[in-house]
């Protein structure tokens, strides 16, 4: 073979391999962006029927996919439990960011976690009521890392103490109050409702902010 025709062929094969990667990737996003969509689905199901409620059939129904394709995705109705709850704190942890990156006390910082949560774009997420369905390993690992988010809000909580935009209050009773109403939001918001996202959220803040924030002193009236 001539140096030429080696050259040629290796040109050919480096182009070979890169097709070849760029079609591994192609199903990779396509993989990814289809398990996005039934995750997301699957989480507004749980949300509104419970996990003894959801039926993998509907789900693929609704999907337009055979229930023998789902197991492409979730080996098992556990295993979409569990990836529909490692999502769910994936956003969480996404909205603890956001907060951080944007909030300037303890008490604002809370409120770019709400907003980041029940903004109208914000995607659905499933609520944590089904751990009790989950084998031991995925449930260790669920309660594991959604107690160490929770620490993230006693930290907003804290620094707004210290900052003054919050009154000294017990962190963790603080804690879940917040997120104990603000992730059984699914169960009763309907976006066709008449109050929209944004309204929802402000309202909530609202809520938050004034139960939260440092009170001024009544003056006395003069006798």
């Amino acid at each position: 073979m001539s140096q030429t025709e080696r050259e040629m062929s290796r040109i050919v094969a480096k182009a070979w391999a890169e097709a070849e990667a760029e079609r591994a990737e192609s199903r990779i996003r396509q993989h990814d962006m289809k398990l996005k969509a039934m995750l997301t689905l699957a989480s507004q199901m749980l949300n509104k029927h419970g996990y003894d409620g959801l039926g993998l059939a509907d789900l693929a129904k609704a999907l337009g996919i055979t229930k023998q394709a789902l197991y492409h995705y979730a080996k098992s109705k556990e295993d979409l439990l569990y990836k529909c709850y490692v999502r769910a704190l994936d956003l969480a942890e996404a909205a603890y960011d956001h907060a951080d990156a944007n909030g300037k006390t303890g008490l604002d910082k809370i409120a770019c976690f709400i907003r980041f949560h029940l903004n109208p774009d914000a995607e659905p997420y499933a609520i944590l009521d089904s751990l009790g369905s989950l084998t031991d390993t995925h449930r260790r690992a669920i309660s594991s890392r959604a107690k160490a988010l929770e620490q993230r809000m006693r930290g907003f909580i804290r620094e707004g103490m210290k900052d003054g935009s919050i009154a000294p209050v017990d962190p963790k009773f603080t804690e879940f109050w917040i997120l104990g109403s603000l992730s059984w939001m699914p169960k009763w918001f309907k976006p066709e409702g008449d109050q929209s996202a944004d309204a929802v959220a402000q309202s909530f803040i609202n809520l938050i902010s004034d139960g939260l924030r440092p009170r001024t002193p009544a003056r006395r009236r003069s006798e």
